[in-house]
């Protein structure tokens, strides 16, 4: 199966305060043929967008200290000549926390009750939607 050549170069940020759902979506997507970086904290998250900005940012919402809707806010105030996408990527279902997200600029909601396996088909969709 030939890979998009998109996808070669695509840049991913994955973004959780759960380091050992950072490091398996690393090496899934890795597997998948993405560069990817993983972000711990919304503040190492911010850092690391200034820095080099990303295709696509796999965040989630519920993160001590800064959030990922205030992380997806800013990123969206800061950089509105190039607007990755943002999936927000949370256990957090509640209809208040997919309007709030999409308010802040986020692209689209994935539950963490997708399978993890599922991701790369999913982020592939988007990278390649506008190519």
């Amino acid at each position: 199966m030939a890979t998009h050549p998109l996808l070669n170069n695509s840049k991913i940020l994955v973004v959780d305060d759960e380091h050992s759902l950072v490091n398996l979506c690393l090496m899934i997507l890795e597997q998948a043929g993405f560069n990817v970086r993983g972000a711990f904290s919304g503040k190492q998250a911010l850092q690391m967008v200034g820095d080099e900005m990303p295709d696509l940012i796999l965040l989630d919402v519920m993160m001590p200290g800064m959030d990922g809707i205030e992380v997806c806010r800013r990123i969206r105030e800061h950089s509105p000549e190039k607007r990755p996408y943002i999936l927000m990527y949370t256990a957090d279902d509640r209809q208040y926390t997919k309007t709030e997200s999409l308010n802040a600029g986020a692209t689209d909601f994935i539950s963490k009750d997708t399978p993890i396996f599922d991701l790369p088909g999913k982020i592939k969709n988007y990278l390649t939607a506008t190519a």
